[in-house]
């Protein structure tokens, strides 16, 4: 749903750039980009108003999940276990933005808890040779545990794991990049 959206998004400036670029304007524009500059009017607000919510959320650990921004369409998300104290204490904070709900499984505070756990047993899937390459939490969701080989492993690293909601994927070493 959303991929068939987002090109259509970033496609639209880019289309609009030769226009202004083509105006008595443009000769005002500098020749080096602004960093002050938002491209997304409404990225400071949506910054703000999700300072405010994680705020929130600190007083809330066992329903709150976390936000995230979709800065396009000018909507914060807050992932949250629906509680209605919780959902009303946000529509108090009077955000002046777009505030949409999106139901989670699991709190923040549950799955930093398991992707503490888990990352503490690295050197125990290291001995039996599960090369467990990145853990961490998928919002509301599961703790991420991606592995070399998940078809073979997945089964042994959910097993140790009983009532931890994991989301056993393809994981693959860092590789750091060089300022060559």
């Amino acid at each position: 749903m959303m991929s068939r959206r987002v090109p259509a998004l970033l496609i639209v400036p880019l289309l609009a750039l030769p226009a202004a670029c083509a105006s008595p304007a443009a000769s005002a524009v500098p020749s080096v980009p602004n960093a002050e500059q938002s491209y997304w009017p409404a990225q400071d607000a949506l910054s703000d108003a999700a300072g405010a919510v994680d705020g929130l959320g600190e007083r809330w650990p066992d329903v709150y999940a976390d936000v995230s921004l979709d800065v396009p369409a000018g909507v914060l998300l807050v992932h949250r276990i629906p509680t209605a104290g919780f959902d009303e204490a946000v529509r108090q904070l009077a955000l002046h933005v777009t505030v949409r709900f999106i139901d989670a499984q699991h709190s923040a505070r549950a799955l930093d808890r398991w992707v503490e756990q888990i990352s503490a047993d690295m050197d125990y899937w290291r001995q039996r040779g599960v090369a467990v390459y990145e853990v961490g939490p998928t919002i509301g969701k599961c703790v991420s545990v991606g592995v070399g080989d998940p078809q073979r492993d997945a089964a042994a690293v959910t097993a140790h794991y009983p009532g931890v909601p994991l989301c056993v994927e393809q994981g693959a070493p860092a590789v750091p990049l060089t300022a060559d």
